[in-house]
């Protein structure tokens, strides 16, 4: 998949509704950034392209064919890998065996290229590990199954900023290499300075979109989307 697209989607919970009318496009070899406040929606717009919740409407396209009605499974199918906020390890496996239930060979090689660290951690248990390697294992697990499109929620949360600064860089090696990369991001400083296009939501609206660098030079402009303004 070459490119993700998001027209005019709304999600709700519970009946409510939580995302309105929002349109973007995650392009392949790009880092997208999506911030905004808390509650804002910005993990129910994550979990709804993933196949986590329904959309209520508006149309999500996977170059240019509908995959609204795929279920989780043959979205991930489709190359759409959703990292999940909370470090979800398999906290009684090694690292190794975190690797193997999703996939091995090349592919999870491949993924470890990434994070060297990994590599002197294969055989402790991923619940020994500190947060910070825990991240690098869900992402290298996310990676391990060659994903098109990689949808990566708070990967920072509960990390020191240094090691949001080591996890970032692969962030955007993924994107060169050709993934389409969405991040929802609580360090939006440091997101931004990896991104390519930036998306502000509040209170389940854009309030801005486009391209990273304005958002980097000018503080209050990121204020003012966060804002509403």
């Amino acid at each position: 998949m070459k490119e993700l697209r998001l027209d005019a989607v709304s999600v709700g919970r519970g009946g409510a509704p939580i995302v309105r009318d929002v349109g973007l496009t995650v392009p392949a070899g790009e880092v997208t950034v999506l911030l905004g406040p808390n509650g804002a929606g910005k993990t129910t717009l994550l979990e709804a392209v993933a196949g986590v919740l329904p959309i209520t409407s508006g149309r999500l396209t996977g170059d240019g064919d509908d995959i609204a009605g795929l279920d989780r499974v043959r979205r991930a199918r489709r190359g759409i890998a959703l990292v999940e906020q909370g470090r979800t390890v398999f906290a009684q496996l090694t690292v190794a065996e975190n690797l193997r239930a999703v996939r091995r060979g090349p592919a999870a090689d491949r993924a470890l290229e990434l994070f060297p660290e990994l590599r002197k951690r294969m055989d402790v248990r991923a619940g020994l590990l500190s947060g910070g390697e825990q991240q690098m294992v869900v992402l290298a697990r996310a990676l391990a199954m060659s994903p098109s499109v990689l949808l990566i929620d708070e990967m920072s949360l509960g990390l020191a900023p240094v090691i949001v600064k080591r996890l970032l860089p692969a962030v955007r090696a993924l994107a060169d290499g050709g993934v389409a990369v969405l991040l929802v991001e609580q360090f939006a400083t440091l997101a931004l300075e990896i991104a390519d296009t930036a998306h502000v939501l509040a209170g389940g609206r854009l309030t801005h979109s486009g391209p990273a660098a304005p958002l980097r030079k000018n503080p209050e402009l990121l204020q003012a989307a966060y804002l509403g303004t």
